[in-house]
Parts: structure tokens; sequence; C-alpha cells
């Protein structure tokens, strides 16, 4: 069952629960001088008359971008452009590397075709979304001419507008959901873009989401098992030689602080065979088992006959509604609500699970407890951890 009514923001507003604030537009560029944005090698960016100007020849195989030194998450951004020559891009939510291109992430398509406006993911997925091929008289993308940009990115949904008209859209989206802004040049490409009026209005949620690990260690967590942290905020299981089983509770990755109520978003993905699980509200570190709910992370991919131990299902309460994880070495989405005894489960834009836990056997379960994921002693990856606790 798709739930796309459901995610246009997040499942929150299917439950009445309000997810948006707008803060007061304000510049993100003053219209003076390139404060606040910093240029990586290739072409040149100046300011002329309140525009900022890029340029290379086209014997320049760099990507030469002008990065936001802020990094940004949720927002609506407007902004005005013109290509006078060659292919240009404007990042968002984008991650600085060392390479040739300079970033790596999602990009609205400038450029001087009417795939303006599309997104492309550099580095990743390429064409994430084209614009429609519209006949000459329906076209609403003139090249060389001042055009105006509209993107809005909240949570993983994602809009461009090009001159009003919504030119690429992504739902429930598996890209980076916080990073810098960049202005392209395209290497190889004899470029002259300019921009101006660039202005942001930052969305905050209320309450807010919470990245669960900051990058470096696991502070905030305690763990006996060999969990890393890796490149870009990924936490991998690493197996030791000779363990086994699932008993292990001190092995198992969990939070020093307790839970209530909360909307737990992530990401995941396993080995073939690759076995793991998602607890919440466990009362008893001891025992994650009889005194948590798991949500399984199981290799079941392709399953047609499947029930609460195989992926997407709440252990010794629930299947899942339908067998919505990907293969083994693919990433997957699970985004899990818990309020009071309503516990709702989507999985790959899937809803799987829909309960109420006050008619199931989980019905005893502490109603504040510790987040944790276990330790099979298979080899597991999460990124993107994330909460927004709820009142």
């Amino acid at each position: 069952m798709k739930i796309t009514a459901c995610i246009q923001l997040t499942l929150l507003a299917c439950l009445g629960i309000s997810y948006l604030q707008a803060e007061e537009a304000t510049p993100l560029f003053n219209g003076k001088n390139l404060d606040g944005w910093t240029a990586l090698p290739g072409g040149t960016w100046t300011v002329e008359d309140g525009v900022i100007v890029g340029k290379s020849p086209k014997s320049e195989k760099r990507h030469g971008i002008l990065l936001s030194d802020k990094e940004y998450s949720d927002f609506v951004v407007t902004a005005k452009f013109r290509v006078l020559s060659g292919d240009s891009g404007f990042y968002f939510r984008s991650e600085k590397v060392n390479n040739a291109v300079g970033v790596n992430g999602i990009q609205v398509e400038v450029d001087s075709s009417q795939e303006t406006g599309g997104l492309y993911e550099t580095d990743g997925r390429y064409w994430v979304d084209k614009p429609a091929d519209l006949p000459v008289d329906q076209q609403y993308y003139t090249p060389g001419e001042w055009t105006t940009l509209e993107l809005r990115a909240v949570g993983r949904d994602v809009e461009v507008k090009i001159n009003g008209t919504v030119s690429a859209k992504l739902t429930n989206d598996i890209g980076r959901v916080k990073g810098h802004f960049g202005l392209q040049l395209h290497g190889g490409d004899e470029m002259h873009v300019e921009f101006k009026d660039i202005n942001i209005q930052e969305l905050t949620n209320e309450p807010s989401f919470v990245e669960m690990f900051n990058g470096k260690d696991l502070t905030g967590w305690r763990t006996k098992g060999n969990w890393v942290v890796e490149e870009n905020n990924v936490i991998t299981l690493n197996p030791r030689p000779g363990e086994s089983g699932w008993q292990r509770y001190n092995d198992y990755l969990t939070t020093y602080r307790k839970y209530g109520d909360f909307v737990l978003d992530l990401e995941f993905k396993f080995e073939p065979k690759g076995n793991s699980g998602v607890f919440m509200r466990i009362g008893d570190r001891k025992d994650h088992v009889t005194t948590g709910i798991e949500v399984q992370i199981l290799d079941t991919h392709g399953k047609e006959d499947f029930g609460h131990h195989d992926c997407g299902g709440v252990i010794r309460t629930s299947p899942p509604k339908t067998m919505a994880v990907k293969p083994a070495g693919e990433w997957n989405h699970y985004t899990i609500t818990l309020i009071g005894s309503d516990l709702k489960v989507v999985l790959n834009d899937e809803l799987i699970q829909d309960l109420d836990l006050s008619q199931t056997d989980m019905k005893d379960r502490p109603m504040k407890g510790y987040i944790s994921f276990q330790d099979e002693a298979k080899k597991i990856w999460y990124r993107n951890v994330r909460i927004k606790e709820l009142k």
C-alpha cells in the first residue's frame, strides 16, 4: 500500500502533528561580495552590480564550485539565474569532497536546455528526476533570460519550480538531508552563468529532528560490540571472530537515555543473510527481547510467505503488510512512529505496520525506554539516524 498522500511532509501530517515553522527569509548572497561563500578551485566567481558572475574557459577541466560556508537542512530558497553559455547547477544539501568536481549531492540543473530545473545527483544516481518534454508553445524556460528558481526541501521531500512551474519533485527521497549550497561551473565547457537575489527561508521542525550520532564516535550510546563510525556518519557492526547468537545484549548498540513518543528515521543495509533489529522502549538493558519492542531487519527480499520474524515484522506481534525490503547490499529507509500505544512503520515508502499495541501481546511493555540496534553477529550498516521526540 503506497501512502503518497501521507508523505507530503512526513507521516506526522497524517497524525495531526504540526511539523513546520518558517523563519524569516534572509539573503544567502548579500549583493556586495562573496562573504559566506567559498570558491573551490576551477573557474572564477566575482560580484558585478549585485550579481554573482561565474566564468571558466573550455580548457578548465575542474568543476568550479562556489560553496556556501554553512550547511542547511529544511528550507525554501528562491533565486534568479541566467546562463549565457555552458552547463551550470544549483547544488543543495551537498557534501564537499576532494576530487575534480568538489562536491557530491543533488543539483538543480541549470543550462541552456529544457532539462533546466531537473534534479541530478553527482557521483550517485545521476538523473533523479527530469522535467517533462513539452512542446515549444508550452515551455516555461527561455535560455539566456533571467529565470526564477524556487527550491523547497522538507525532510526527504523536494520540489523545484522554474518560473512558477513545477519542474521536478521527489517524495521520500534517499538522498542527503543536510549540506551546503553550491553554484557550479561545469568543467570542459565555456562557462558564463549569473545568479542574483538568492534568499532562504529556513523551516524548523517543532519539535525537531536530532541526529543520534555525531559522526565522530559513539557518544550517547553504550556497547561492548564492535560497532564503528565510518565515513559519512555510517555506523557499522563488524562482528568479531567467534561471535554468534542474539542474546549478547551488552553487544547491542543502546542509547544511554530513554525515549517515550517519537519518530525514528534511519537507513540500513545488510549483507546476504543479514540480520539485525531496531529495539524501542526497552525497560531493562539486560533483556531487550522481553522488555522492548523490536522492528525486524532481515534479508527476506522477495519472500512471498512471511511472518512477524521477517523484515518489517514486529517480533512476536505482527507480520508486515507487504515485503518491502530491498536486496542485500542496497540501502533501505525506515520511518518508525511510536505515540502512546500507536505504532506505524514505513519501509521504503510502504506502510507496513499500523498497530494499536494495547491490543497485542506488547500491551504491557514500558511507555518509555532505551533505543537499541541489535548485534546478531552479522555485518550491518546504519546511517542518517535521526529522532524527533514528541510531547
